[in-house]
């Protein structure tokens, strides 16, 4: 059955509310998702919405008063690891939900794919998975459908958390057509059809890590059945019987996770995120979650002659871009490893490279992060402005701590001072004169110092 939507008289152009509609993204039993685009700021966006025969079943206005409540809660919540809801509307009884369209793969195609996933990539995921369900838990929503399909695998390493808070628009509610949610990842006492809060989510979020970490749901088959069988006797295999370089400590979080009784999981999603901090490898503990937008990332840490600290935060970004193409999330830990123990863009180049096999695929990688390496002139000072005895080095080191002062503009004042200096001390006293507090000098210099000794 197909939704109505409104036709401009004489356009031929087919809208739902004020927003154009520009295909279908796709359909599955309960309804479908368009792909549109918000005229009045030329953005693109995904609708989503669901079968009038549904809609018109006995039963179903309830649910549909509070999909509406919960639809229009989850719009006011704003956070980069979740999809954001832009508006809400109905045209004809219909809901529409008005959301972020993501260009991404979910962490169900990741799972399709070939190849284990590396414990670092779980981290990852896992952490920005559990940020964003802290995120809505904390505004009074609870997700109720949290599962693979609906984390999204974005192109430059982030996650997003999508469906939240709307589950009625997809499942019916016990009052109309059925149950809200996947029964492989339902809690018990959702199955059963009881009243459910946000550790109904903490479960889901176990049996995605139990997957992720195992490449098998824990319960055989993964349906009901499966799922009632483990309730009567209450056992899940530990993840290490399956995989056995899993750590005992890991077991733990997910069988912790996944408890029958809501009481004994965790209590919310920032505890289950500390512990899996405490046992999971990263290269960035700080980096996997709440990620900003990509000016704004944190830099990598490292030496002050590392490409961490002489690309541009825009460049790392890009490197990051060209292998998690390829490589998923994984590319950007791979990136921020490699920028960290290099000094040279070559050598950078040569360590990401060592990642792939295939030579095709290494040179078409290598020309691309040469080509972004390249194009970043904006953070290295020119050798020809250095003066005979004083190392490229060394001026990076002033530069790099003068920016935390000065910003950019630092550049500037560096490649002009380094002309003439013919001593690292010369060059940061030169430079240190153009902080006007006295307080940020000796700063400056006690860094530069302490970096050089």
């Amino acid at each position: 059955m197909t939704d109505q939507t409104i036709i401009a008289p004489g356009s031929g152009r087919r809208f739902i509310g004020k927003y154009l509609i520009e295909g279908l993204l796709g359909e599955g039993a309960m309804g479908q998702v368009y792909a549109g685009i918000d005229p009045d700021i030329e953005r693109p966006v995904a609708i989503k919405t669901i079968h009038r025969h549904l809609i018109d079943a006995e039963g179903s206005q309830d649910w549909l008063d509070r999909f509406a409540r919960e639809a229009r809660a989850a719009g006011r919540v704003l956070h980069p690891n979740l999809v954001t809801i832009f508006d809400f509307l109905q045209e004809d009884a219909i809901p529409y939900i008005v959301m972020e369209r993501v260009r991404s793969t979910t962490l169900e195609d990741r799972h399709s794919g070939e190849g284990k996933m590396p414990l670092e990539e779980i981290h990852a995921i896992m952490s920005q998975i559990l940020a964003g369900l802290s995120c809505i838990h904390a505004a009074g929503i609870v997700h109720r459908d949290l599962k693979p399909a609906n984390v999204m695998l974005t192109d430059d390493g982030g996650v997003k958390v999508t469906d939240f808070g709307i589950a009625r628009l997809t499942a019916m509610d016990a009052t109309g057509a059925g149950m809200i949610g996947t029964p492989a990842y339902m809690a018990p006492e959702q199955l059963m059809g009881a009243e459910v809060d946000a550790r109904a989510d903490i479960y889901a979020a176990g049996v995605v890590l139990y997957e992720m970490l195992t490449g098998r749901k824990p319960y055989k088959g993964g349906g009901i059945e499966a799922l009632y069988t483990t309730l009567r006797n209450g056992k899940v295999t530990p993840p290490s019987e399956i995989v056995t370089t899993l750590c005992a400590e890991l077991d733990e979080i997910v069988l912790k996770a996944m408890s029958i009784e809501p009481d004994d999981r965790f209590d919310d999603a920032d505890s289950m995120r500390q512990a899996l901090a405490n046992v999971l490898p990263t290269a960035d503990r700080t980096g996997l979650i709440n990620m900003a937008p990509a000016a704004r990332r944190p830099r990598p840490r490292g030496s002050a002659s590392s490409m961490a600290n002489r690309l541009s935060s825009q460049t790392l970004f890009e490197v990051e871009k060209q292998l998690t193409s390829s490589l998923g999330p994984m590319g950007r830990v791979i990136v921020r490893r490699a920028a960290e123990r290099s000094s040279s863009p070559k050598e950078l180049i040569e360590t990401v490279l060592g990642e792939f096999s295939d030579s095709t695929e290494r040179n078409q990688v290598k020309a691309a992060i040469e080509s972004v390496i390249d194009a970043d002139t904006s953070q290295l000072v020119p050798k020809a402005s250095i003066a005979n005895g004083l190392s490229e080095d060394a001026v990076q080191t002033v530069l790099t701590h003068l920016k935390k002062h000065l910003g950019p503009i630092a550049k500037v004042l560096v490649a002009k001072a380094a002309r003439d200096a013919s001593s690292l001390e010369e060059l940061a006293e030169t430079v240190a004169a153009k902080l006007d507090d006295e307080t940020e000098r000796q700063q400056f210099l006690d860094a530069v110092k302490r970096a050089r000794a």
